[in-house]
């Protein structure tokens, strides 16, 4: 097997082991074992622990914030509640990996704390240019930031048995241009 493939391939052990646990319970011996090598092999690929849950966190970002596509011609209340309802389900579908990347923040080390950040930063131009609203405004990208944040923990918290998704996404979509109208005071 490829270096590449090899890396790969226990990113791959990371992100499926990181379903079921946060990044910082993994055991190493555990992704070493199911890849069929030995622990002192898996440094050989990645030199720190921290290297492999860097990679980890990075390929599990990719993979979970990742926003949906929006319709084109849509209306920018359209397509940030296509935004939210997108996010809405993918929590739903990854709802264990979701909150073991997010709640966990990596056990406190500061690399996946600042990949997660990162990750963040990285969508609050989308969901910017999704409400038509600039992204000049310094305050309108932090309050959107800390918005994200909210919206994850509220979404991790829901319950759809007591709260219907479309009442939810609805909600969200509001408290996100209720947020942004709020930086023009």
């Amino acid at each position: 097997m490829s270096r590449e493939d090899r890396r790969r391939q226990l990113v791959e052990i990371g992100w499926q082991l990181l379903q079921t646990r946060p990044i910082h319970e993994m055991a190493l011996d555990e992704v070493a074992a199911e890849a069929g090598i030995s622990r002192t092999l898996l440094f050989h690929y990645f030199p720190t622990k921290g290297d492999f849950y860097a990679a980890v966190i990075q390929s599990a970002g990719e993979h979970l914030l990742r926003p949906v596509r929006v319709p084109e011609g849509a209306s920018p209340v359209e397509r940030v509640s296509t935004l939210v309802d997108g996010f809405v389900r993918l929590v739903e579908r990854n709802r264990p990996a979701y909150a073991a990347l997010v709640r966990g923040a990596g056990g406190g080390d500061q690399r996946v704390v600042g990949l997660i950040g990162e990750i963040r930063d990285s969508l609050v131009p989308k969901w910017l240019a999704a409400a038509e609203w600039s992204d000049e405004d310094s305050l309108a990208r932090l309050v959107v930031r800390g918005w994200l944040v909210g919206m994850e923990e509220t979404v991790l918290a829901w319950n759809p048995s007591t709260v219907e998704r479309s009442r939810l996404v609805r909600h969200l979509t509001r408290s996100l241009f209720a947020e942004l109208e709020l930086t023009q005071s």
